[in-house]
């Protein structure tokens, strides 16, 4: 039995209460050899971890060639040296390189191999030839001369000391740890050399609150080692990260301020604008991956942004959606047929022509797509984002096979995870190989299934069995529909009290 199923891990992860001296910074008299001792560092937060130094320095050596786990606006590190895995030197690289500037910075590991009960780790930004520190620093960057995380057990008592209290030593946070072993426990510090040292106090509350979140993610990041936690989704299968967050940067720097300000639809623009400029960014990385542009139909194209951002890119291609809605005026970029009201039988949808049939949160015509592009002939793909959990025949009385077992390729459980399946099997059973992706968008429903190649193409028999679990499908009614019906209802009821 692993330790995950023998320590509940909420008990863990709750346990984060850290003390904050940002207003009195304390004191520190950690140094390393041949440190300059005219810097005075200082501890700003501390924090009690149920871990041993292990995790901590597992987690330490991932984020340095992984910054972005640390400081989200990072995109990568190159770097630059490395003297004996002790002294590294690095260069981090923003994601918005128009307007951040990259950053150099030296990394020291103060690590004993002989000591288990402390470790450090120092940063320090190199400032650029004729500029001040205070110029050098990028926004995403502490405003310090140097940080520094610290794991010290040295001041705990173990469990032959009986003396002292040991929640008294890690400064009273909690009183049940959840782990009886001592040995698991040891004391995290945040410390800084302040870039003026008569004035060490923190003031500004957004530094203040950026360093409470790297400590946290510190904190977070030891116990789930600690308990063997291992990411499961597995982002860029299909499409490499750098040549993601290129192509989206470009997107969002060229259409999201001009998409935001004029959203006319009464769902939040700050979600839907940012997950299409997401989907679009991973669709036309993978349409490069081809020898020419595709062509594409998006179904269910809904408020039509994808395809609006898909043609402003130089795809040729439409939406259809049951539903106009009022931001299509604007997103048709002046052709009227870009976005079309259709109500779409899928049992007799095909796009002979078509290269690509996108299903971006489709609802009740996810499970059709991969069946319409084997319908459609051997040059036409597919990619869906499943999300509700509707079946062939429209409605969401599906019965899904739920296990408790997690599904290694998708990283997820429950009616999510036996859902993507039941797409993924309708797609095999047309013919396709099957490839999966975990998106980058701000989206919990964030599994795209594509269909790039076949085994085979689909026959009629196995046409006609799957078609046949959609025999019933009807189109679902649009919302001017819907509100007819509602107010013919209404009428009648009146009618019926006016004869009695």
């Amino acid at each position: 039995m692993t330790e995950a199923e023998t320590v509940d891990p909420q008990t863990l992860f709750t346990q984060f209460a850290p003390n904050l001296f940002f207003d009195e910074p304390k004191k520190s008299n950690d140094r390393l050899v041949g440190e300059n001792n005219q810097e005075e560092w200082y501890t700003v937060a501390e924090q009690s971890v149920p871990t041993t130094i292990h995790p901590f320095w597992k987690t330490i050596k991932t984020w340095t060639n992984e910054p972005h786990l640390l400081i989200p606006p990072i995109e990568k590190a190159e770097i630059l040296s490395n003297s004996n895995d002790r002294v590294i030197q690095r260069k981090l690289i923003p994601k918005r390189k128009s307007k951040d500037a990259p950053l150099v910075e030296t990394i020291e590991y103060d690590d004993d191999d002989d000591n288990n009960d402390r470790g450090r780790v120092i940063y320090r930004p190199v400032v650029e030839l004729g500029k001040t520190l205070e110029t050098t620093l990028p926004f995403y960057y502490p405003k310090v001369k140097a940080y520094s995380f610290v794991y010290d057990a040295t001041a705990l008592p173990r469990s032959h000391d009986n003396e002292g209290n040991k929640d008294d030593v890690a400064h009273g946070n909690h009183q049940d740890h959840a782990h009886e072993d001592d040995e698991e426990q040891g004391i995290l510090r945040l410390q800084i050399i302040p870039i003026n040292n008569d004035q060490p106090a923190i003031k500004d509350s957004k530094m203040q609150y950026a360093l409470k979140t790297i400590l946290h993610k510190l904190f977070k990041w030891c116990i789930q080692t600690r308990l063997g936690y291992k990411k499961r989704a597995r982002h860029d299968t299909l499409v490499p990260k750098e040549t993601y967050v290129n192509m989206y940067q470009h997107l969002k720097a060229k259409y999201a301020n001009d998409l935001v300000s004029n959203w006319t639809e009464k769902t939040d623009p700050q979600k839907f604008v940012f997950e299409d400029i997401g989907i679009a960014s991973y669709l036309i990385c993978l349409w490069q991956q081809e020898d020419r542009k595709p062509t594409f139909i998006d179904l269910g194209c809904g408020n039509g942004l994808l395809t609006y951002l898909l043609t402003s890119e130089g795809y040729q291609g439409y939406g259809i959606d049951v539903a106009e809605r009022k931001i299509w005026s604007k997103l048709r970029n002046g052709k009227d047929d870009q976005l079309r009201v259709e109500a779409l039988y899928p049992a007799q949808a095909i796009y002979p022509s078509t290269d690509w049939l996108i299903g971006n949160h489709a609802d009740e015509l996810v499970p059709w797509i991969p069946l319409i592009a084997a319908k459609s002939g051997a040059q036409c793909k597919f990619m869906v984002i499943p999300c509700c959990f509707y079946g062939l025949d429209g409605t969401r009385r599906l019965v899904l096979n739920t296990t408790n077992d997690t599904d290694e390729e998708s990283g997820v459980g429950g009616k999510y995870k036996a859902y993507t399946r039941y797409v993924k099997d309708i797609a095999t059973k047309c013919g396709f190989q099957v490839e999966q992706d975990h998106l980058r968008i701000p989206s919990t429903k964030n599994i795209a299934i594509v269909g790039r190649k076949r085994d085979s193409l689909i026959d009629m028999d196995t046409l006609h069995s799957i078609e046949t679990a959609g025999s019933t499908f009807v189109p679902r009614k649009n919302d001017r529909d819907k509100e007819l019906e509602r107010r013919e209802r209404k009428r009648s009821k009146i009618e019926k009290r006016t004869v009695i």
